[in-house]
């Protein structure tokens, strides 16, 4: 029997083997990671089995050596402050389902791929001022550059990539619920009564009902409504998007049967204050439970809040005391900076 204590002191991440993070381009561009917060392959073109992508058999061969890779150095810098690492959660979450916990379980199923973290084209409705050109096209679109055609949502970039044994697949974007790519990718999984969907949107799209039918099939369906402040807050974070039609698709969302939702929170320099604000309005949702399902991250880029001054800091880390003990992100955030 596998002892889960030994395989959390070693290097073994059971994505480095069975997962798959994929970032869609222009044409036929596209990157591969074990997982969404791993360090990113050099962009590439051309069909071909996205698991057997050579940049992720350079990671699996640092964790046969039990060598931390540096692609995953996001996962021991949380580990080494004594936080819990996407690394960590991902174990637990095998070990429930019965999947490989340990580099020989993934040897004898090597490459078989059960989760997917999926970043849609970079299409956006929306210029958030955590993010960019390289993944909202309506600031690209202010910055004069034409991110895709069109002809990009019919190139089947998944074509030789086995989506047979998936278990989890993750849509983020741009904005998922844009377009009918993610749709495009859900029709391709064989057994979707196994598989738990989940998305992170900005809240302006109501799903259709194609969409719908779908998530229904599935075994279960996560949305994290990415939401930094309500209200004017919001507004002024994420132009040109409206609360009031925000706030009307949470709730109707939230009243879905067997849709759970979430708010995931990116916490920055700018909205340290807005967070308590932010989840009283969740908490008044009906069965909505805000220490389960309200989740903060770091932004990356000049609104971190490493880039904050000695004196911000300390108000930061003081506000945020309130939430010590508590919330299971309070470690991570406040180790940050």
């Amino acid at each position: 029997m596998t002892d889960l204590r030994e395989v959390m002191k070693s290097s073994y991440c059971p994505l480095v083997f069975h997962g798959l993070y994929v970032r869609r381009f222009t044409g036929e561009e596209q990157l591969v990671a074990p997982c969404c917060l791993a360090e990113k392959s050099e962009q590439f073109r051309g069909q071909q089995d996205l698991m057997n992508h050579q940049y992720l058999e350079g990671i699996r061969n640092d964790v046969r050596k039990n060598k931390r890779s540096k692609a995953c150095t996001t996962c021991w810098v949380i580990e080494d402050q004594g936080g819990q690492s996407p690394r960590k959660i991902a174990l637990g979450r095998f070990l429930a389902k019965n999947l490989p916990i340990s580099l020989e379980q993934s040897e004898e199923k090597l490459n078989e791929c059960y989760s997917i973290d999926y970043n849609v084209l970079p299409l956006c409705n929306a210029k958030c001022i955590i993010c960019s050109w390289e993944y909202s096209s309506l600031w690209a679109a202010e910055a004069g550059v034409k991110i895709i055609s069109g002809d990009e949502l019919k190139y089947d970039h998944l074509s030789k990539t086995n989506l047979d044994n998936i278990k989890r697949i993750y849509f983020n974007g741009g904005e998922p619920l844009l377009t009918n790519e993610h749709l495009t990718v859900l029709k391709k999984i064989k057994d979707l009564n196994t598989v738990e969907i989940s998305y992170n949107t900005n809240g302006s799209i109501y799903p259709n009902q194609q969409t719908l039918d779908l998530w229904y099939q599935a075994k279960s369906v996560d949305i994290h409504f990415s939401i930094d402040g309500i209200g004017k807050r919001f507004e002024e974070t994420r132009t040109p998007l409206k609360w009031d039609k925000v706030s009307d698709v949470i709730q109707r969302v939230n009243l879905l049967e067997g849709i759970n939702i979430s708010c995931a929170y990116t916490i920055g320099k700018h909205n340290v204050f807005d967070l308590e604000e932010t989840i009283n309005w969740f908490a008044s949702l009906p069965n909505f439970n805000v220490l389960k399902q309200v989740h903060v991250h770091t932004v990356y880029g000049e609104l971190g809040l490493e880039f904050a001054t000695s004196a911000e800091k300390a108000e930061f880390k003081q506000e945020l005391e309130k939430y010590a003990d508590k919330f299971y992100w309070y470690t991570n955030i406040v180790n940050s900076f």
